[in-house]
């Protein structure tokens, strides 16, 4: 069988490239063909996503589509990405080929057309959804059976990790919004050794701030996946603005706050009720970072057997799909 493997790859964004990882090892372990679209063709087995015509050869050549984790069907960030995802999903569609979403998360989807063409995509029964996060299952579900609760992809490769780095700073930083840049500052007060991380291009010069505001040691190589996964584990806490650093430290029992993000409290709402490790901002941050040392969410079981179940029901489903279409 061979899929096209689709998704924010190819920019150096933490989340998206452990993700990736985790896809292909997953291709690589049982011998799936498989071709990946990028922001540009790095070899024979990728395509530019933005060639239309190697993008549309690789679906008419592929069994199906596949979308490696990730919020992409949503357009707060940008609905023209939304409309790119959405319209590679129908033309995949309009050649008769499957289409898995796997690990994936719906919306916000603001915007009435763009509403209309999700939930049309999910009403295709060749459309299959395996859902992150529980609120997306329930929407899902209730237009498609085709839809599971699933893991996020990058726990596969998180479980390859044996061994951890010695811990070297006290908090990890990871900011997003300039706003927060003042904010911050109350952190001084927390913490002695602080590194601040950018995990993706777009948020260095805020991280740039933030660190020389805080006078903090900065790591300005964000499209250093490795880089940014060993300065993570060497850290003692982490407070993040970005999904997947918390993901990281949920996983090794790092504890961590999530600051201003829907999309981690989507998610780790299948596994604690607990709010602690959430917040919308630092009002309170002492009592909160005593209590999530003493006892961190650490969720490592959970994880591995939700990732494990979720790979082989891609894998049953691929099989199904090759022998249904011959």
């Amino acid at each position: 069988m061979k899929v096209l493997l689709s998704g924010y790859y190819g920019y150096g964004n933490f989340g998206d490239e452990l993700m990736r990882l985790a896809m292909e090892d997953f291709f690589k372990k049982y011998k799936i063909d498989y071709t990946i679209a990028l922001a540009r063709s790095v070899s024979k087995d990728t395509i530019s996503r933005f060639n239309i015509f190697e993008l549309i050869g690789s679906i008419f050549d592929s069994d199906a589509l596949i979308y490696g984790g990730g919020g992409l069907l949503q357009d707060v960030t940008s609905s023209k990405s939304f409309l790119y995802y959405a319209g590679t999903i129908d033309v995949a569609l309009l050649f008769n080929k499957p289409v898995i979403l796997f690990g994936n998360s719906l919306g916000p989807v603001r915007k009435a057309y763009n509403r209309h063409m999700l939930r049309s995509i999910l009403r295709n029964k060749r459309v299959h959804l395996f859902a992150r996060d529980i609120v997306s299952f329930n929407y899902a579900r209730r237009l498609n059976p085709n839809t599971v609760l699933s893991c996020d992809p990058a726990v596969r490769f998180l479980k390859t990790i044996t061994e951890l780095p010695e811990k070297k700073f006290d908090l990890i930083l990871i900011p997003r919004k300039a706003e927060n840049i003042q904010r911050y500052n109350v952190l001084r007060d927390c913490f002695d050794n602080i590194l601040v991380c950018p995990t993706q291009e777009s948020d260095l010069q805020t991280s740039s701030l933030v660190s020389k505001n805080l006078g903090a040691a900065l790591f300005d190589k964000p499209n250093d996946t490795e880089g940014v996964l060993q300065n993570i584990l060497a850290s003692k806490f982490i407070i993040t603005e970005r999904f997947h650093p918390a993901l990281v430290g949920a996983y090794f029992g790092i504890p961590f706050i999530s600051l201003e993000n829907s999309k981690a409290e989507r998610f780790f709402r299948k596994y604690t009720k607990s709010r602690k490790p959430f917040a919308k901002d630092l009002i309170g941050i002492e009592e909160r970072i005593l209590a999530l040392k003493q006892e961190p969410l650490y969720l490592k079981e959970i994880l591995d057997k939700e990732a494990d179940e979720s790979f082989k029901k891609l894998y049953s489903l691929l099989i199904k799909l090759k022998s249904f279409h011959g």
